[in-house]
């Protein structure tokens, strides 16, 4: 890993992560659950009867299904940027990716991550 990795790994970590603290991802992680939580609650009750749960659980479904699509989107605009290094990256894209996938790579992107995540917050607070 050379330092021009080193630092365009820290840049898309940075931004990872400020993507990852603006965007709904938590709200929408929770939203799911909520749904979800609901719609195990309407099958558990004895005081619903069958007819009203057939009618509840598809649109239950469907919130979770719109809930758990627009999670995934979320999660791929803030993971974009790491992808995206890779198009600036000397080697290309696919030494960006090879590595990606190594362990001192991802060691890196998570240390920075979590350090820049709680020093945002932090300071934040302040």
């Amino acid at each position: 890993m050379t330092l021009t990795d080193i630092v365009l790994l820290v840049i898309a970590a940075i931004v990872a992560s400020e993507l990852l603290l603006r965007l709904p991802v938590l709200r929408q992680a929770q939203g799911l659950g909520e749904v979800a939580r609901k719609s195990a609650a309407v099958l558990a009750s004895k005081r619903i009867s069958d007819h009203w749960k057939e009618r509840i659980l598809p649109v239950y479904s469907a919130r979770m299904a719109r809930c758990s699509v627009l999670f995934f989107v979320l999660l791929c605009c803030a993971v974009a940027p790491v992808a995206l290094v890779g198009l600036v990256a000397p080697g290309g894209e696919t030494r960006w990716l090879d590595l990606l996938m190594q362990p001192a790579a991802l060691a890196l992107l998570c240390a920075v991550s979590i350090g820049y995540v709680v020093l945002r917050l932090k300071v934040m607070r302040g």
